[in-house]
């Protein structure tokens, strides 16, 4: 057998090469030359293409036209499923839009049922909620204080529709420092958790906000909680430095209801209303002066020690507060007589001496039925 030449040899295959060009070219080119044949809004003339490109193994060129396909007939089932897509719930999705119409939940690169995620991954729930919540509430926070009345009102929806569980941050924060029309809502909203955590913030709305209307709501917020004691912090209240708090509290003791606190009011209002205790104020000038010397007469010296004598002039006053007057008198006897009225029922007025005697007397026949009881 006679050997081809190595220059001859390439020389027909470069002959070869042109002519399979020639006769068609690649099927890359060819792809080209039937897609240019093809009308642009032919949806099936583009899917024999895409199926023609299949079995060319020109893939890209296939997916192309598969998509060309789709939008001109969304509904074409084979282009879907060629792209991926499937039909869940009425609509086209792939990959991860597809899991997650099924209901699937993905965690940690694994998709898994919405059940099993609430099992696997409740920690993980939880925080996200709680960042979402914090995200949402703080959005809500800097629109609070707009002076548009309708913005102010979307926040403070935007709060109220949160999970119960992370209502109770934004809702403090409104309470202590928004508008008056919020701050009523935040009140209310803090009532209805029902929660411990919301006391403090009430108690302090009840004795410290400038609203009447506001202090009010605070109270029925936490009259109506399953709290203990919630008298507590408005007696406490009572013996504040402040007249401003002192009456606030007296007219929470009285809307709370609590007959526990008529006690601590008829003390408060002796103290406030009834004579003091007797006091002395001395006034004196005192002076000092040499008496005379006291002489020893020694060996070797003499010693003259003065004597110093204390004249003193002054006088010694005796006082005993008999009335208070101002502020006290018009504003807080008023408000400790009507939360008084209110938790009694008694028409006593605004006498506290008045008042004292019948709380002593009330005192004594309890002790009295009390002892009677015992003895039997």
């Amino acid at each position: 057998m006679q050997r081809i030449p190595p220059m001859i040899s390439m020389t027909l295959l470069l002959a070869l090469m042109v002519a399979v060009v020639v006769a068609g070219g690649t099927p890359a080119q060819e792809y080209k030359q039937r897609a240019a044949k093809i009308d642009a809004d032919d949806a099936k003339a583009h899917y024999a293409l895409a199926l023609w490109c299949q079995e060319q193994d020109l893939n890209a060129y296939a997916l192309r036209e598969h998509r060309n396909v789709v939008v001109l007939d969304p509904e074409h089932r084979a282009s879907r499923r060629a792209l991926g897509y499937e039909k869940v719930a009425g609509r086209w999705a792939k990959g991860k839009d597809a899991m997650a119409a099924k209901g699937f939940v993905e965690h940690d690169g694994v998709w898994m049922t919405k059940e099993e995620y609430a099992h696997y991954a409740k920690d993980d729930i939880a925080a996200k909620q709680a960042k979402q919540a914090r995200i949402a509430a703080n959005q809500a926070l800097r629109k609070i204080r707009s002076s548009d009345l309708r913005v102010r009102d979307r926040a403070m929806a935007k709060i109220e529709k949160l999970e119960r569980e992370h209502r109770l941050r934004p809702l403090s924060i409104v309470a202590r420092g928004a508008p008056t029309d919020v701050r009523l809502r935040a009140v209310t909203g803090l009532g209805e958790l029902n929660d411990e955590r919301a006391l403090p913030p009430l108690y302090k709305r009840a004795i410290f906000d400038p609203e009447k209307a506001v202090r009010e709501a605070a109270v029925q917020a936490i009259k109506a909680t399953d709290a203990k004691g919630k008298i507590g912090p408005f007696v406490k209240a009572l013996d504040s430095s402040f007249s401003t708090v002192r009456v606030h509290a007296a007219e929470a003791l009285g809307a709370l209801g609590d007959a526990g606190g008529v006690g601590p009011l008829v003390r408060r209002y002796r103290v406030s209303g009834g004579s003091g205790q007797s006091v002395y104020i001395t006034e004196m000038v005192q002076r000092a002066y040499i008496q005379d010397f006291d002489v020893e007469v020694a060996q070797t010296s003499f010693i003259a020690d003065p004597v110093i004598g204390v004249i003193q002039d002054g006088v010694q006053l005796h006082m005993r507060v008999l009335s208070t007057s101002g502020y006290i008198d018009i504003y807080e006897s008023r408000a400790i007589a009507g939360a008084l009225q209110k938790l009694t029922g008694e028409e006593i007025g605004r006498d506290p001496k008045a008042w004292a005697d019948w709380w002593n007397s009330k005192v004594a026949r309890e002790r009295a039925e009390t002892e009677g009881s015992g003895e039997s």
